[in-house]
């Protein structure tokens, strides 16, 4: 103890010490530039020093994250770079005495202890955002590629790493730990870094996304316990086998009680929570008390500091209320201000003028072979298993990748061991290396996009007399599925081909890192059933309600808001659907007034259109009813088709020819055309006059069906007929998106256009100034993608 006081006595600055046996006072905080005594800097107290520190880290970091992202390299880089700049690297080297004022050896440490503090944090969030379930959820393939990948490279490369070390490098027994802490460290496929992979990539909710997560997670907990046998295998080596088994005992018993006793309190904290209210502070308070007490007691205890806090996390249940509670509380301050000082400190710790010296044999071993093998380990069972080539190369890529948690770990380890400044570096080098290399080759590898490209027609128009029309239909509310059911009624006729409806509640992911796609048709359930129960009861009770026979599936996605496209677009693309019905942006009320906006939900819906394998239509419902609109078979429904022209009309007015099947449904067809000669008519007009002919025909024959035809000179003329649809008191008025349409029919109009995924006809029929209570259908047909 002695020691260390003198240690840190002579650290201090000679100016800043009296004599042996008294101190200076130097308060943390400055008085101000005019308040020092004897012209002292600033820079002596801590605090001041501190805040400059993060300012230049955060600074320097941002200003390189905004030239690198145009390659697309997570910000991991950016902060690792900086750290390299601020370091002996370029400042300490070039700028001696600024390096010196702004990171003395004294302030470094503060810097180091705020750092390990964030870690500790970011494991516990990692824990809780880890669902434990996809483990019992996960099949053969799984839990093959996740073992093969972590237990044979553990296995063979640090042993071997091991035997080098000692054989050709000639080092001594005192640094096989380090040996042993770097080849492991190589070799682990940590979950937190492929999820974060996986979410800079945009892939977490493909298939591929779920299956490299699934085997993550597997591979990640059996190295977790892999490592700490281990470690107490070289403690009995140390110091005596009654150690070692005292140690395994209090580990343990922590780990038991953390399980049952925490577990426990934590799932009565949930259970006093009342269903959509928030927890209380007080609560939170314990969870976090808890978490430090568990760091200090699994250290002294012989666990590594950040694994206590590690399995807490494991014990919170994902979801609301108290997972994500925890997260939006802490997740902002450590992930975007504590974690990123752990990879810029592993970059200030580095010196890149060391990597001129030859590296040690066998971390050369370790960075080449050990790596190859490893992708070799993930790459084979994949294949095997029927993964395809680039699917199969991707995924051994992304389950080698490396990043913050290895960086932790290295930083955490290189304070407790005597690591020399150029294995350091190699450490943080090659983890930089993995860090911006695996995402760019995945890039080029994996593109989730031609999961979707194809040559088959899924639309309305061209769906199978035999097989029927399926449908998809999209709800992030309640509100949303009452609204489709009633587009769906008007689809499904008693006289006609049949149809499929497949439900889909979207969720934004809350509280966890894992996205779920339950299939309730399989009883797949999760932890908070009771929030799209009322969805299912939407869907069954139009089930129920059907004049026929009618197929009916629900599924329930949670996923990012960011990534909640791609759940539609599988979906949709499993099932062979031929239309998304997805719900508009906005909403009114019963008196017509608009009361919400979601910029979310129509970033959301423009996505689902680019990519879409189908036919995509957006409900604008303004219908102040919550009753079918058949259900009454006394009351009549008005719905009206606006046709100029193209392929989005064509696939309109196929599903108006669906609804003129119930005798209380009245169609009519507006057909805006040019006045223009018969020989100056191209294939889109052919195809236009074809679909036209049967309702032309019918027409004549049937009192529900109306045609209509208007000569249109310019938009000016288009939007005349707009605006008197409005004046026919219509329920519903399907329209074309007319997305590629340069027809004279709309010309100027675009020019006004507010809501472009919508198109010009769309955009104005869905205006927020309309206060009466038509609905509004938009339809793109599917676009093939080649």
């Amino acid at each position: 103890m002695a020691d260390s006081s003198a240690s840190a006595y002579n650290d201090l600055d000679p100016k800043y010490r009296m004599d042996g046996s008294c101190w200076k006072f130097v308060p943390v905080i400055s008085g101000g530039f005019f308040n020092e005594e004897n012209g002292d800097s600033i820079f002596k107290h801590h605090l001041i020093l501190l805040q400059m520190q993060l300012a230049l880290i955060f600074s320097l970091a941002t200003i390189i994250h905004l030239f690198l992202r145009h390659l697309h390299l997570p910000r991991l880089i950016s902060e690792v770079l900086a750290g390299v700049i601020l370091g002996p690297t370029v400042v300490g080297r070039y700028f001696p005495h600024v390096s010196a004022t702004l990171f003395s050896q004294q302030s470094v440490r503060v810097l180091s202890t705020l750092t390990r503090f964030g870690y500790l944090f970011f494991m516990f969030l990692i824990g809780v955002k880890m669902d434990v379930n996809l483990i019992r959820k996960s099949g053969r393939r799984e839990w093959t590629i996740g073992s093969f990948v972590i237990v044979f490279p553990i296995l063979f490369i640090v042993t071997i790493a091991k035997d080098i070390s000692l054989k050709v490098d000639k080092i001594d027994e005192d640094s096989l730990e380090w040996v042993s802490l770097f080849a492991g460290l190589i070799m682990l496929t940590s979950f937190p870094v492929v999820a974060i992979l996986l979410m800079h990539l945009k892939i977490i909710n493909s298939e591929l996304g779920n299956l490299t997560l699934s085997s993550a997670l597997i591979s990640d907990l059996i190295s977790v316990v892999i490592v700490n046998l281990d470690k107490f295998g070289q403690l009995t080596k140390l110091a005596s086998e009654r150690v070692a088994l005292k140690s395994m005992f209090l580990v343990l018993t922590l780990i038991m009680f953390v399980v049952t006793i925490l577990r426990g309190m934590i799932y009565w904290i949930i259970r006093r929570t009342p269903e959509g209210k928030p927890v209380k502070d007080a609560y939170l308070f314990f969870v976090i008390i808890a978490l430090l007490v568990v760091a200090v007691v699994g250290e002294n205890a012989g666990l590594q500091y950040m694994y206590g806090p590690f399995i807490l996390g494991l014990t919170v249940p994902t979801g609301h209320p108290l997972a994500s509670t925890l997260i939006e509380k802490l997740d902002t301050i450590v992930s975007g201000w504590m974690l990123p000082l752990m990879s810029t400190y592993c970059g200030f710790r580095s010196d890149l003028w060391e990597l001129k010296k030859r590296p040690p044999s066998w971390i050369i071993f370790t960075i080449t072979f050990g790596v190859l093998f490893k992708t070799t380990c993930a790459f084979i069972p994949a294949i095997c298993l029927r993964v395809p080539l680039k699917d199969a190369t991707a995924m051994a890529l992304m389950l080698t990748s490396k990043g913050i948690i290895e960086l932790g770990c290295f930083a955490t380890n290189a304070d407790k061991q005597a690591i020399g400044t150029q294995d350091f570096t190699w450490a943080v080098t090659t983890v930089f290396i993995f860090a911006a290399l695996v995402p760019t080759v995945t890039r080029q590898l994996y593109d989730p996009s031609r999961t979707y490209r194809g040559y088959q027609k899924r639309t309305v128009l061209n769906s199978s007399l035999n097989e029927g029309v399926r449908m998809l239909a999209c709800a992030h509310r309640k509100d949303d599925a009452l609204s489709a059911i009633k587009l769906l009624q008007l689809s499904n006729p008693f006289i006609g081909t049949p149809l499929s409806v497949f439900g889909l509640y979207l969720e934004q992911l809350v509280g966890g890192s894992s996205p779920l796609l339950l299939n309730h048709q399989l009883g797949q359930k999760s932890c908070s059933d009771g929030r799209w129960q009322q969805i299912i009861d939407v869907f069954n009770h139009f089930k129920n309600h059907c004049s026929k026979p009618t197929q009916v599936q629900v599924y329930t996605a949670i996923s990012p808001q960011s990534l909640m496209h791609e759940d539609v677009c599988w979906v949709a693309f499993q099932n062979s659907v031929a239309l998304i019905i997805l719900p508009f942006h906005r909403k009114w009320n019963r008196k017509g007034k608009m009361i919400a906006d979601s910029k979310e939900l129509r970033a959301f819906n423009i996505k689902v259109m680019n990519k879409a394998p189908c036919s995509v239509g957006i409900l604008v419902d303004r219908d102040r009813s919550r009753k079918l609109p058949i259900a009454d078979k006394s009351s009549t429904y008005r719905v009206c088709v606006l046709y100029l022209g193209g392929k989005d009309d064509r696939e309109a007015l196929a599903i108006g020819r669906r609804m003129k099947g119930w005798p209380s449904v009245y169609l009519t067809v507006v057909r805006c055309k040019e006045d223009e000669d018969e020989t100056q008519k191209g294939w889109e007009s052919m195809l236009d006059d074809e679909c036209l002919r049967e309702i032309k025909h019918q027409s004549r024959e049937c009192n529900n069906v109306v045609f209509k035809e208007e000569i249109v000179r310019h938009g000016a003329d288009t939007s005349s007929i707009v605006g008197s649809l409005l004046d026919e008191n219509y329920d519903l008025i399907l329209v074309g998106r007319h997305s590629d349409s340069n027809s004279p029919l709309i010309e100027g109009l675009s020019a006004w256009t507010e809501l472009p995924e919508l198109g010009a006809i769309g955009d104005m029929l869905a205006s927020s100034e309309i206060s009466k209570s038509v609905s509004v259908f938009v339809v793109q047909q599917q676009v093939i993608r080649k």
